[in-house]
């Protein structure tokens, strides 16, 4: 009888899910709080100038929002096209809503992080179950590189957000058409925020087609999804071609992006020196998940095999490694450029660790209701401890020349 009463009182899995919500959004407010509260200075140039660009955006028509211009931030004036506007948008939504101008695109940024943590949950629970979900949302948090874009206005995180939710869209497309939706929507979102950069959706799409299906049906999915993509695009174009008088965006975009891209031809020495500086870092933003790989491959070699038959493992290698190869063939070269690809990298090294370590799965077992509680105070103590740092000891560090 006690263990009836004890089962009835029990949570469901709809009211766990409510309440999981609450708290993150909570969370978020708080988070938002302290960017509103506390001053913060851009010190990247990005970030400012998504932030400037952004707000000045807000006050113009929602029929004009395809148009963003320069305003005179860093003395450029005219109309903005080095990226599509999509990293915009969401900042001029939030300066609309009453959110202080300097503020609101690191509320953007905040919302993207947690759509990505969402996003990344499912991912990993898909494959392994809610501990490994919420493993892997763990994992993310505690990377350098998460640290270091936590408090920015730039293309990072929507990008990683479009590139996750677009692969477990993906991953699950045969079983609905809500699934293909999302990968579509993925698709065109991640081109409206990056433009070319998007492609690596396609990449790791095509790596996760080579991994999981390996069908025609499914080959033709991904052709449709970018057509639709390809005509989002076209509209974009007659929107914006009717708002500036007949001006082309794509046209001008390609025009900056690939001259500077491309620029000097293609020198393969070169491409080799930019795949082992992707490599580097590689190695270091990652930490220390990224050891763990290197753990798994060391079993490999002594013969153990079971990890290179686990798909997820695969996915997230695979994907990480092809955004490398990707970006290793243009001149440009930056740390950001390969975000994903950490992110990717950092889920197969807690991947590993989830496998080889079973008294971690049991202690996450044990404090599965505590851990989006444990999640949130984290998030909080180390947003401040990153608004402290950036406003009063800032410093740029290089250890390795471009």
């Amino acid at each position: 009888m006690t263990s009836q009463t004890s089962e009835a009182n029990k949570p469901s899995s709809k009211q766990k899910t409510i309440r999981i919500f609450i708290l993150f959004l909570a969370t978020y407010i708080i988070l938002c709080g302290f960017v509103i509260v506390f001053p913060y200075v851009y010190y990247d140039s990005d970030s400012s100038a998504y932030s400037s660009i952004g707000q000045k955006l807000a006050f113009l028509p929602l029929t004009r929002w395809c148009a963003p211009e320069w305003g005179g931030h860093g003395g450029n004036v005219g109309y903005f096209q080095d990226h599509p506007p999509g990293i915009l948008w969401l900042t001029a939504i939030f300066v609309r809503l009453g959110v202080p101008g300097p503020s609101a695109a690191l509320c953007a940024n905040f919302l993207y992080i947690f759509l990505s943590f969402y996003f990344i949950y499912l991912l990993a629970s898909h494959f392994g179950g809610p501990m490994l979900g919420w493993s892997a949302v763990f994992a993310f948090t505690f990377t350098p590189i998460f640290l270091q874009y936590l408090v920015r206005a730039n293309q990072e995180h929507p990008l990683n957000l479009a590139v996750v939710a677009g692969i477990y869209g993906f991953v699950r497309c045969q079983e609905s058409w809500r699934y293909k939706a999302i990968f579509v929507f993925s698709l065109v979102f991640g081109f409206l925020i990056k433009g070319m950069s998007g492609l690596i959706i396609s990449l790791v799409a095509l790596i996760c087609w080579v991994i999981l299906f390996r069908s025609k049906r499914t080959l033709f999915f991904i052709i449709l999804a970018h057509l639709i993509a390809l005509a989002a695009m076209v509209l974009f174009e007659l929107w914006y071609e009717q708002v500036t008088g007949g001006i082309s965006f794509w046209r001008n975009y390609f025009s900056i992006q690939l001259g500077s891209a491309v620029a000097g031809g293609f020198n393969s020495l070169a491409k080799i020196y930019n795949f082992i500086w992707y490599l580097g870092r590689a190695i270091w933003f990652p930490v220390p998940w990224v050891f763990f790989i290197f753990y798994g491959l060391f079993k490999w070699i002594k013969g153990d095999r079971s990890l290179f038959k686990a798909k997820f493992f695969l996915l997230s290698l695979g994907s990480a490694f092809s955004i490398i190869l990707w970006f290793s063939l243009f001149n440009r070269k930056a740390d950001r450029y390969i975000f994903a690809a950490y992110i990717f990298l950092a889920l197969a090294g807690v991947f590993v660790l989830f496998q080889r370590k079973t008294e971690l799965r049991h202690w996450l077992e044990m404090k599965k209701s505590l851990l989006p509680v444990y999640h949130s105070v984290i998030l909080i103590f180390i947003v401040l401890l990153r608004i402290f740092f950036h406003n009063y000891l800032y410093t740029f560090i290089k250890l390795w020349p471009g």
